[in-house]
Protein backbone atom coordinates (compact mmCIF):
# COMPACT_ATOMS: atom_id res chain seq x y z
CA UNK A 1 0.00 0.00 0.00
CA UNK A 2 1.60 3.35 -0.78
CA UNK A 3 1.47 6.69 1.43
CA UNK A 4 -0.79 8.97 0.38
CA UNK A 5 -0.73 12.90 0.13
CA UNK A 6 -3.44 14.55 1.94
CA UNK A 7 -4.89 17.41 0.16
CA UNK A 8 -7.24 20.27 1.78
CA UNK A 9 -8.74 22.85 0.07
CA UNK A 10 -11.88 24.48 -1.07
CA UNK A 11 -13.13 22.51 -3.98
CA UNK A 12 -16.49 23.60 -5.24
CA UNK A 13 -17.57 22.93 -8.83
CA UNK A 14 -17.41 26.10 -10.31
CA UNK A 15 -14.13 27.57 -9.25
CA UNK A 16 -10.39 27.67 -10.45
CA UNK A 17 -8.90 25.37 -7.75
CA UNK A 18 -10.89 22.74 -8.57
CA UNK A 19 -10.39 23.23 -12.20
CA UNK A 20 -6.51 22.44 -11.43
CA UNK A 21 -6.60 19.98 -9.41
CA UNK A 22 -7.94 17.76 -11.60
CA UNK A 23 -6.34 18.82 -14.41
CA UNK A 24 -2.81 18.32 -12.89
CA UNK A 25 -3.61 15.57 -9.98
CA UNK A 26 -4.92 13.55 -12.60
CA UNK A 27 -1.62 13.58 -14.34
CA UNK A 28 0.22 12.71 -10.93
CA UNK A 29 -2.45 10.06 -9.87
CA UNK A 30 -0.92 8.36 -13.68
CA UNK A 31 2.83 8.48 -12.11
CA UNK A 32 1.67 6.54 -9.23
CA UNK A 33 0.66 8.93 -6.45
CA UNK A 34 -2.24 8.13 -4.31
CA UNK A 35 -4.54 11.11 -2.26
CA UNK A 36 -6.56 12.03 0.97
CA UNK A 37 -9.04 14.94 -0.66
CA UNK A 38 -10.38 16.81 2.16
CA UNK A 39 -13.58 19.47 0.82
CA UNK A 40 -13.90 22.14 3.05
CA UNK A 41 -16.30 24.03 0.73
CA UNK A 42 -19.78 24.84 2.26
CA UNK A 43 -21.42 25.13 -1.03
CA UNK A 44 -21.91 22.85 -4.67
CA UNK A 45 -18.87 20.53 -3.54
CA UNK A 46 -16.98 19.06 -6.27
CA UNK A 47 -18.32 15.13 -4.86
CA UNK A 48 -16.51 13.99 -8.20
CA UNK A 49 -13.02 14.21 -6.75
CA UNK A 50 -13.82 10.78 -5.33
CA UNK A 51 -12.42 9.44 -8.30
CA UNK A 52 -9.08 11.21 -7.02
CA UNK A 53 -8.82 9.13 -3.20
CA UNK A 54 -10.33 8.85 -0.59
CA UNK A 55 -12.61 11.60 -0.32
CA UNK A 56 -13.89 13.94 2.71
CA UNK A 57 -15.66 16.48 3.56
CA UNK A 58 -15.45 18.94 6.30
CA UNK A 59 -17.88 22.45 5.44
CA UNK A 60 -16.01 25.27 6.54
CA UNK A 61 -18.28 27.71 8.63
CA UNK A 62 -18.55 31.27 7.80
CA UNK A 63 -16.03 33.58 8.86
CA UNK A 64 -18.26 36.34 10.13
CA UNK A 65 -17.45 36.84 13.44
CA UNK A 66 -21.15 38.62 14.18
CA UNK A 67 -22.70 35.75 13.63
CA UNK A 68 -24.56 34.25 16.70
CA UNK A 69 -24.10 30.61 16.02
CA UNK A 70 -20.17 31.82 15.19
CA UNK A 71 -18.43 29.70 18.02
CA UNK A 72 -20.65 26.86 17.79
CA UNK A 73 -20.42 26.49 14.00
CA UNK A 74 -16.37 26.96 14.00
CA UNK A 75 -16.60 23.93 16.98
CA UNK A 76 -18.21 22.10 14.85
CA UNK A 77 -15.95 22.31 11.88
CA UNK A 78 -12.52 21.94 14.33
CA UNK A 79 -14.30 18.68 15.33
CA UNK A 80 -14.90 17.43 12.75
CA UNK A 81 -11.09 18.23 10.90
CA UNK A 82 -10.10 16.78 14.22
CA UNK A 83 -11.54 13.89 13.42
CA UNK A 84 -10.73 13.22 9.33
CA UNK A 85 -7.33 14.67 9.98
CA UNK A 86 -6.59 11.49 12.05
CA UNK A 87 -8.33 9.18 9.72
CA UNK A 88 -5.93 10.64 7.29
CA UNK A 89 -2.97 9.96 9.61
CA UNK A 90 -3.26 6.12 9.12
CA UNK A 91 -2.04 6.04 5.65
CA UNK A 92 -0.47 9.64 5.19
CA UNK A 93 2.15 12.02 6.91
CA UNK A 94 2.33 14.97 4.40
CA UNK A 95 -0.44 17.34 3.65
CA UNK A 96 -1.11 20.02 1.64
CA UNK A 97 -3.43 22.78 2.09
CA UNK A 98 -4.66 24.99 -0.81
CA UNK A 99 -6.02 28.04 1.46
CA UNK A 100 -7.69 31.46 0.17
CA UNK A 101 -6.19 33.41 3.83
CA UNK A 102 -5.14 32.71 6.99
CA UNK A 103 -8.08 34.57 9.07
CA UNK A 104 -8.20 30.98 10.68
CA UNK A 105 -5.04 28.98 10.72
CA UNK A 106 -6.77 26.15 12.48
CA UNK A 107 -6.45 23.76 9.51
CA UNK A 108 -2.38 24.36 9.33
CA UNK A 109 -2.15 23.95 13.26
CA UNK A 110 -4.13 20.86 14.00
CA UNK A 111 -2.43 19.82 11.23
CA UNK A 112 1.30 19.96 12.75
CA UNK A 113 0.23 19.41 16.28
CA UNK A 114 -1.92 16.12 15.38
CA UNK A 115 1.66 14.65 13.72
CA UNK A 116 1.98 15.54 9.81
CA UNK A 117 5.43 15.53 9.64
CA UNK A 118 5.44 17.99 6.33
CA UNK A 119 2.50 20.66 6.29
CA UNK A 120 2.64 22.44 2.99
CA UNK A 121 1.32 26.12 3.21
CA UNK A 122 -0.32 27.39 -0.22
CA UNK A 123 -1.43 30.77 -1.04
CA UNK A 124 -3.63 30.34 -3.35
CA UNK A 125 -5.40 33.89 -3.35
CA UNK A 126 -4.88 37.52 -2.53
CA UNK A 127 -7.59 39.08 -0.90
CA UNK A 128 -5.51 42.12 -0.06
CA UNK A 129 -8.14 44.59 -1.26
CA UNK A 130 -11.47 43.23 0.06
CA UNK A 131 -10.83 43.06 3.16
CA UNK A 132 -11.92 44.41 6.92
CA UNK A 133 -10.05 45.55 10.04
CA UNK A 134 -10.87 42.64 11.82
CA UNK A 135 -9.73 40.26 9.09
CA UNK A 136 -6.70 42.13 8.69
CA UNK A 137 -5.61 41.74 12.17
CA UNK A 138 -6.41 37.97 12.23
CA UNK A 139 -4.63 37.40 8.80
CA UNK A 140 -1.43 38.71 10.58
CA UNK A 141 -2.08 36.76 13.21
CA UNK A 142 -2.34 33.73 10.77
CA UNK A 143 0.18 34.76 8.64
CA UNK A 144 2.72 34.34 12.25
CA UNK A 145 0.45 30.96 13.08
CA UNK A 146 1.52 29.71 9.41
CA UNK A 147 5.45 30.48 9.96
CA UNK A 148 5.41 28.51 13.18
CA UNK A 149 3.41 25.35 11.91
CA UNK A 150 3.97 25.10 8.08
CA UNK A 151 7.30 23.53 6.62
CA UNK A 152 7.18 24.33 3.27
CA UNK A 153 5.55 27.46 1.62
CA UNK A 154 3.97 27.98 -1.89
CA UNK A 155 1.93 30.52 -3.70
CA UNK A 156 0.12 31.10 -6.81
CA UNK A 157 1.30 34.58 -7.85
CA UNK A 158 3.88 37.00 -5.85
CA UNK A 159 0.81 38.80 -4.69
CA UNK A 160 -0.41 36.02 -2.62
CA UNK A 161 3.26 35.36 -1.37
CA UNK A 162 2.67 38.93 -0.45
CA UNK A 163 -0.72 38.38 1.27
CA UNK A 164 0.09 35.34 3.02
CA UNK A 165 3.97 35.11 4.15
CA UNK A 166 7.02 37.32 5.49
CA UNK A 167 9.78 38.47 3.38
CA UNK A 168 11.77 36.09 5.26
CA UNK A 169 9.63 33.19 4.62
CA UNK A 170 10.35 34.34 0.83
CA UNK A 171 13.80 34.26 1.28
CA UNK A 172 13.73 31.14 2.64
CA UNK A 173 14.64 27.68 0.44
CA UNK A 174 10.97 26.45 1.83
CA UNK A 175 9.35 28.86 -0.24
CA UNK A 176 8.31 28.74 -3.98
CA UNK A 177 5.74 29.89 -6.85
CA UNK A 178 3.95 27.55 -8.06
CA UNK A 179 1.87 29.11 -11.52
CA UNK A 180 -1.57 27.15 -12.07
CA UNK A 181 -0.69 24.75 -14.58
CA UNK A 182 -3.90 24.68 -17.71
CA UNK A 183 -3.98 21.96 -20.24
CA UNK A 184 -3.03 25.29 -22.99
CA UNK A 185 -3.22 23.64 -26.48
CA UNK A 186 -6.66 22.39 -25.50
CA UNK A 187 -8.24 25.83 -25.38
CA UNK A 188 -7.43 26.57 -29.06
CA UNK A 189 -9.92 28.63 -30.48
CA UNK A 190 -12.35 26.71 -32.74
CA UNK A 191 -14.35 28.31 -35.39
CA UNK A 192 -16.86 25.55 -35.85
CA UNK A 193 -17.84 26.06 -31.88
CA UNK A 194 -17.96 29.72 -32.11
CA UNK A 195 -20.51 29.32 -34.60
CA UNK A 196 -22.91 26.26 -33.00
CA UNK A 197 -23.08 28.45 -29.85
CA UNK A 198 -23.36 32.12 -31.42
CA UNK A 199 -26.65 29.98 -33.26
CA UNK A 200 -27.70 28.42 -30.07
CA UNK A 201 -27.45 31.52 -27.59
CA UNK A 202 -29.51 34.00 -30.31
CA UNK A 203 -25.89 35.95 -31.33
CA UNK A 204 -25.53 37.06 -34.90
CA UNK A 205 -22.24 36.38 -36.70
CA UNK A 206 -21.26 40.04 -36.37
CA UNK A 207 -22.49 40.71 -32.79
CA UNK A 208 -19.09 41.99 -30.64
CA UNK A 209 -18.88 39.48 -27.45
CA UNK A 210 -18.35 40.10 -23.89
CA UNK A 211 -17.69 37.04 -21.89
CA UNK A 212 -17.10 36.19 -18.10
CA UNK A 213 -16.81 33.34 -15.99
CA UNK A 214 -17.15 33.08 -12.29
CA UNK A 215 -19.15 32.81 -9.43
CA UNK A 216 -21.92 35.60 -8.88
CA UNK A 217 -20.74 36.77 -5.53
CA UNK A 218 -19.59 40.45 -4.46
CA UNK A 219 -15.59 39.82 -5.12
CA UNK A 220 -16.34 39.34 -9.02
CA UNK A 221 -18.03 42.50 -8.85
CA UNK A 222 -20.67 41.42 -12.36
CA UNK A 223 -22.48 44.81 -11.06
CA UNK A 224 -19.78 46.55 -12.52
CA UNK A 225 -19.87 44.98 -15.20
CA UNK A 226 -23.09 45.62 -16.24
CA UNK A 227 -22.72 49.45 -15.77
CA UNK A 228 -19.61 48.90 -17.95
CA UNK A 229 -21.38 47.44 -20.26
CA UNK A 230 -24.78 49.23 -19.88
CA UNK A 231 -22.30 52.80 -21.54
CA UNK A 232 -20.83 50.23 -23.93
CA UNK A 233 -23.85 48.99 -25.49
CA UNK A 234 -25.14 52.83 -26.27
CA UNK A 235 -22.54 53.46 -28.55
CA UNK A 236 -22.60 49.70 -30.26
CA UNK A 237 -25.92 48.22 -31.19
CA UNK A 238 -24.14 44.91 -32.10
CA UNK A 239 -23.17 44.36 -27.99
CA UNK A 240 -23.45 41.17 -26.14
CA UNK A 241 -22.77 40.39 -22.61
CA UNK A 242 -22.84 36.70 -21.76
CA UNK A 243 -22.42 35.60 -17.74
CA UNK A 244 -21.62 32.15 -17.33
CA UNK A 245 -21.88 30.98 -13.68
CA UNK A 246 -24.61 31.18 -10.66
CA UNK A 247 -23.91 32.54 -7.20
CA UNK A 248 -26.03 34.04 -4.47
CA UNK A 249 -25.87 37.47 -6.21
CA UNK A 250 -27.16 36.40 -9.40
CA UNK A 251 -30.81 37.66 -9.32
CA UNK A 252 -29.38 40.87 -7.65
CA UNK A 253 -27.30 41.04 -11.15
CA UNK A 254 -30.73 39.62 -12.78
CA UNK A 255 -32.81 42.79 -11.32
CA UNK A 256 -30.32 44.92 -12.21
CA UNK A 257 -30.37 43.87 -16.14
CA UNK A 258 -33.76 44.14 -15.94
CA UNK A 259 -34.08 48.11 -14.46
CA UNK A 260 -31.57 48.98 -16.74
CA UNK A 261 -33.33 47.38 -19.86
CA UNK A 262 -31.23 45.01 -21.06
CA UNK A 263 -32.66 41.84 -21.55
CA UNK A 264 -32.16 41.55 -24.94
CA UNK A 265 -28.58 42.22 -24.89
CA UNK A 266 -27.05 39.98 -21.61
CA UNK A 267 -27.39 36.60 -21.97
CA UNK A 268 -27.01 34.63 -18.46
CA UNK A 269 -26.51 30.76 -18.97
CA UNK A 270 -26.30 29.62 -15.61
CA UNK A 271 -23.65 27.09 -14.47
CA UNK A 272 -22.30 25.54 -17.05
CA UNK A 273 -19.79 22.23 -17.48
CA UNK A 274 -18.57 23.12 -21.05
CA UNK A 275 -17.76 26.32 -20.86
CA UNK A 276 -14.33 25.50 -23.32
CA UNK A 277 -16.54 25.39 -25.76
CA UNK A 278 -18.71 28.31 -25.19
CA UNK A 279 -15.81 30.92 -24.82
CA UNK A 280 -15.26 30.45 -28.47
CA UNK A 281 -17.97 33.12 -28.82
CA UNK A 282 -15.79 35.83 -26.92
CA UNK A 283 -14.33 38.45 -28.09
CA UNK A 284 -13.36 39.91 -25.02
CA UNK A 285 -13.39 38.30 -21.44
CA UNK A 286 -13.87 40.99 -19.14
CA UNK A 287 -12.49 40.08 -15.12
CA UNK A 288 -13.32 43.36 -12.83
CA UNK A 289 -13.02 41.26 -10.10
CA UNK A 290 -12.01 43.17 -6.40
CA UNK A 291 -9.49 40.71 -5.09
CA UNK A 292 -5.94 39.32 -6.63
CA UNK A 293 -6.57 35.65 -7.15
CA UNK A 294 -5.14 34.23 -10.94
CA UNK A 295 -8.35 33.06 -12.74
CA UNK A 296 -8.23 30.10 -14.90
CA UNK A 297 -11.16 30.94 -16.61
CA UNK A 298 -8.89 34.17 -17.54
CA UNK A 299 -6.04 32.01 -18.89
CA UNK A 300 -8.28 29.91 -21.06
CA UNK A 301 -9.91 32.55 -22.70
CA UNK A 302 -6.78 34.19 -23.32
CA UNK A 303 -5.31 30.66 -25.03
CA UNK A 304 -8.60 30.44 -26.81
CA UNK A 305 -7.54 34.12 -28.57
CA UNK A 306 -10.08 36.46 -26.83
CA UNK A 307 -8.28 40.11 -25.70
CA UNK A 308 -9.02 40.66 -21.66
CA UNK A 309 -10.20 43.57 -19.64
CA UNK A 310 -8.87 42.99 -16.15
CA UNK A 311 -9.47 45.24 -12.87
CA UNK A 312 -6.00 46.34 -11.47
CA UNK A 313 -6.31 44.45 -8.83
CA UNK A 314 -5.31 41.10 -10.83
CA UNK A 315 -2.29 39.52 -10.61
CA UNK A 316 1.08 41.52 -12.12
CA UNK A 317 1.63 38.30 -14.05
CA UNK A 318 -1.43 38.58 -15.25
CA UNK A 319 -1.25 42.20 -16.10
CA UNK A 320 1.83 41.83 -18.31
CA UNK A 321 0.25 39.52 -20.91
CA UNK A 322 0.41 40.62 -24.25
CA UNK A 323 -3.92 40.76 -24.97
CA UNK A 324 -4.67 41.64 -21.20
CA UNK A 325 -5.43 45.75 -20.61
CA UNK A 326 -6.08 46.70 -16.58
CA UNK A 327 -8.13 49.13 -15.98
CA UNK A 328 -9.13 51.12 -12.07
CA UNK A 329 -12.69 49.61 -11.46
CA UNK A 330 -13.24 52.79 -9.69
CA UNK A 331 -14.84 53.89 -13.21
CA UNK A 332 -17.06 51.92 -15.53
CA UNK A 333 -16.86 54.47 -18.36
CA UNK A 334 -13.16 54.11 -19.04
CA UNK A 335 -14.04 49.78 -19.60
CA UNK A 336 -17.10 50.88 -22.00
CA UNK A 337 -14.47 52.96 -24.02
CA UNK A 338 -12.00 50.33 -23.86
CA UNK A 339 -14.84 47.53 -25.31
CA UNK A 340 -15.33 50.27 -27.93
CA UNK A 341 -11.40 50.54 -29.02
CA UNK A 342 -11.48 46.75 -29.10
CA UNK A 343 -14.54 46.34 -30.99
CA UNK A 344 -12.82 48.98 -33.83
CA UNK A 345 -9.88 46.61 -34.03
CA UNK A 346 -9.45 43.40 -36.79
CA UNK A 347 -8.05 40.42 -35.59
CA UNK A 348 -7.30 36.98 -36.82
CA UNK A 349 -8.51 34.87 -33.66
CA UNK A 350 -6.37 32.14 -34.97
CA UNK A 351 -3.38 33.89 -34.73
CA UNK A 352 -4.15 35.54 -31.86
CA UNK A 353 -4.97 32.30 -30.18
CA UNK A 354 -1.53 31.07 -31.17
CA UNK A 355 0.23 33.71 -30.23
CA UNK A 356 -0.84 34.06 -26.59
CA UNK A 357 -0.56 29.72 -26.26
CA UNK A 358 2.80 30.42 -26.88
CA UNK A 359 3.37 33.19 -24.54
CA UNK A 360 1.29 31.38 -21.63
CA UNK A 361 3.51 28.08 -22.38
CA UNK A 362 6.81 30.47 -21.91
CA UNK A 363 5.61 31.56 -18.83
CA UNK A 364 4.98 28.16 -17.58
CA UNK A 365 0.97 28.04 -17.19
CA UNK A 366 1.21 24.17 -18.19
CA UNK A 367 0.43 21.34 -16.77
CA UNK A 368 3.99 19.64 -17.56
CA UNK A 369 5.48 22.71 -15.41
CA UNK A 370 3.18 22.84 -12.77
CA UNK A 371 3.01 18.63 -12.05
CA UNK A 372 6.66 18.85 -12.33
CA UNK A 373 7.31 21.52 -8.93
CA UNK A 374 4.63 19.28 -7.62
CA UNK A 375 6.10 15.88 -8.18
CA UNK A 376 9.63 17.81 -6.81
CA UNK A 377 7.76 18.88 -3.74
CA UNK A 378 5.80 15.61 -2.85
CA UNK A 379 9.07 13.41 -3.91
CA UNK A 380 8.72 9.96 -5.73
CA UNK A 381 5.41 7.95 -4.58
CA UNK A 382 6.37 5.71 -2.09
CA UNK A 383 5.33 2.24 -0.17
CA UNK A 384 4.42 2.43 3.33
CA UNK A 385 6.93 -0.18 4.23
CA UNK A 386 9.96 2.19 1.97
CA UNK A 387 9.45 4.36 5.45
Amino acid sequence: MRKRITVLGFFSEDIGLTCFFKTNYRALLADGYEFNIINIANYRPARELKHFGNYYEVPFYFTDIKDKHFLRKRRAFNHQLHQVYRECLLNSDVIHLYLNMLCDPVSIVYARRLGFDRVIVHAYSNLEGTMNLTSRQLQKVGRRMAEVYGTDFLAVTQGAADFFFSSRIQRSPRFKLLPDGIAVRKQRYHEEQNIYYRKRYDINENDFVIGNIGRFIDVKNQSFLIDSFNLFQKINPNAKLVLIGDGPKLEEVRQKVYQLHLEGRVIFTGYLENTEEVQNIFDVFAYPAESGGLSLALLHSLANGAKAVVSQRQPAEVQTLGAVTALSIDNPQSWADEFHSLSLETNNRFEQSYNTMNELIEKGYTISTSTKLLRKLYGKPQLEDDY
